[in-house]
Formats: C-alpha cells, sequence, structure tokens
C-alpha cells in the first residue's frame, strides 16, 4: 500500500481556516462589541474585564487545542490580561487574530515567539 507522502494534509487540522478565523472574529468581535457598550455604562470597569478574561481564556484553549503550546505561557498571559483593562479597545478580536496568523505561520512564529515571550 502506498504511504501518504501529501504533508499537507498532516498539517491542515492543526491550522486555522477561514471559517474558524471568520468565527472567531464574530465571536470575540461580539464580546468587544459587547464590553464597549458597558464601558459606556459607567459600570465597564466591573464587569467588562470579566467579560473580556472569558473570552481570552476561550481564546487561550482554542488555540491550546490547536497544538499551540506557546499561547499558554506566562508572557503571553500577561500581556493579554494586562491589555483587557484597555477600555473600548477591541483588545480580543485583534488578539485573536494575531494569534491564528502567527499559529498559522510556523517561520513567522519562530522570529516573532523569542521577542513575545520577553515581553
Amino acid at each position: 500500500m502506498a504511504e501518504n507522502t501529501d504533508t499537507t494534509k498532516e498539517e491542515a487540522p492543526n491550522k486555522f481556516v477561514s471559517a474558524e478565523i471568520l468565527l472567531g472574529i464574530f465571536f470575540f468581535g461580539g464580546l468587544d462589541a459587547i464590553c464597549v457598550v458597558i464601558d459606556f455604562t459607567g459600570v465597564g470597569l466591573a464587569i467588562a474585564p470579566v467579560l473580556q478574561s472569558f473570552g481570552t481564556f476561550a481564546a487561550t484553549m482554542w488555540l491550546s487545542s490547536k497544538g499551540d503550546k506557546n499561547t499558554v505561557k506566562l508572557g503571553r498571559q500577561i500581556t493579554k490580561y494586562a491589555a483587557n483593562a484597555l477600555p473600548i479597545v477591541p483588545t480580543l478580536t485583534t488578539a485573536f487574530i494575531i494569534e491564528a496568523y502567527l499559529h498559522n505561520h510556523p517561520k513567522l512564529k519562530a522570529v516573532a515567539a523569542p521577542k513575545i515571550a520577553n515581553v
């Protein structure tokens, strides 16, 4: 029997496809929109970080399930959770897009990983 020599099929399940990225943008963009509305009410600093922390945890677990072991490193976690304190900024969506892009481009990830880890 012939062996499968096509290496793209082995890597495909671990990469984010366009539909997953679009689903992530809608989900995290929705959470960011809810947080922006909450920020304008005045109680945003009490409620929005809790919602954004849930979103950050969900993105971390999603990336971890895709095989990205660097997403649970302390430097990346501190950066993402600290960015959630910024009011009215769509940090969840931005962080998801950047991490999905880095996950899909391992050569770029190898260059950016030392810089991200030192932040």
